[in-house]
């Protein structure tokens, strides 16, 4: 609906149905009884009926007009009907106030886009199904950077560690990957990324709060020692493989973790995919009275220290 059809919709109604009052006033004479009998009902029926079919013409005009704008219908559900008709006219006469201000800013365009991507976690990830939409997916994980040409390529911050790249063809296209195999796509973001070891085909990364093992030797169960490195901003992927200068460094078997032993300190490690949020393993809790000095304990970075 355009601006004239609008304002049309909005100033005929009232005369439309005053002409009708008008012509029932001048039908043919009836006995007394039956006239005001048939008055009592329209004042019963009538008025409140007429003033209701105005109210919906009305504010369907206004939908439709705000509609014509670029607003979604269901955008404006939090509004009502008083201040959509409102807003609707004084949209249309060119005026603004803070209520048609809001409403316009319902409009996709005037939505500024981000240009960084939005932080998400890996559980958030793992909740995504093949099935799911492009809706769905900015459903789920929020609004983000959009780098694609021609197609949508969303890019998220995952666990403040990797970037990872969402495509859709079009609005319709579906996922069509787990969130277990979107993981498996995870790029290392730039510059360096907390120490990992790899052992065993398994790959572990180093836990925030380090404790005291001077009790702890006797659960150590030897594995072998560090052969080599990769860079610190990539991922070790071979066995007894590390992303820290401790070639040399020794592994040990610590429960379900393990301990590396590097220059005569102990720094225990997690499997990177059973690791918290917080950065240390699920439901770990730190010795009793583990905390440890600066000289024991300055830095995540056995290396470092």
């Amino acid at each position: 609906m355009n601006a004239k059809k609008f304002s049309d919709a909005m100033s005929e109604l009232d005369t439309r149905y005053v002409d009708e009052a008008l012509n029932y006033k001048k039908k043919a004479k009836k006995p007394i009884w039956v006239k005001w009998g048939a008055i009592a009902a329209c004042l019963c029926l009538m008025i409140p009926l007429t003033a209701f079919a105005v109210d919906i013409i009305q504010y369907n005009a206004a939908v439709d007009y705000l509609n014509s704008l670029g607003i979604a219908v269901e955008d404006l559900s939090d509004y009502s009907h008083k201040e959509i008709k409102e807003a609707a006219k004084t949209i249309d006469a060119g005026e603004s106030n803070p209520l048609t201000e809001e409403i316009l800013s319902l409009i996709p365009e005037n939505k500024e886009p981000l240009d960084t991507p939005t932080q998400v976690t890996s559980e958030q990830i793992k909740e995504l199904t093949p099935t799911m939409t492009r809706e769905d997916v900015l459903s789920l994980l929020g609004d983000t950077q959009d780098v694609g040409s021609g197609i949508y390529i969303y890019l998220y911050e995952v666990d403040q560690q990797y970037l990872l790249r969402i495509p859709f063809a079009s609005d319709e296209a579906q996922l069509g990957v787990t969130g277990e195999d979107l993981l498996k796509a995870l790029v290392p973001i730039s510059g360096d990324i907390a120490p990992m070891v790899y052992v065993n085909d398994t790959l572990y990364q180093i836990v925030d709060s380090q404790p005291n093992f001077a009790d702890e030797k006797s659960s150590f169960n030897l594995l072998g020692k560090i052969e080599n490195t990769v860079s610190s901003s990539e991922e070790p992927k071979e066995n007894f493989q590390a992303n820290d200068d401790i070639v040399g460094a020794a592994v040990y078997q610590y429960g379900d973790n393990i301990v590396v032993e590097f220059e005569g300190k102990y720094w225990l490690y997690e499997n990177y995919h059973n690791t918290d949020l917080d950065g240390n393993p699920d439901g770990y809790d730190p010795l009793p009275n583990s905390q440890t000095s600066d000289e024991e304990v300055s830095e995540q970075d056995p290396a470092a220290n």
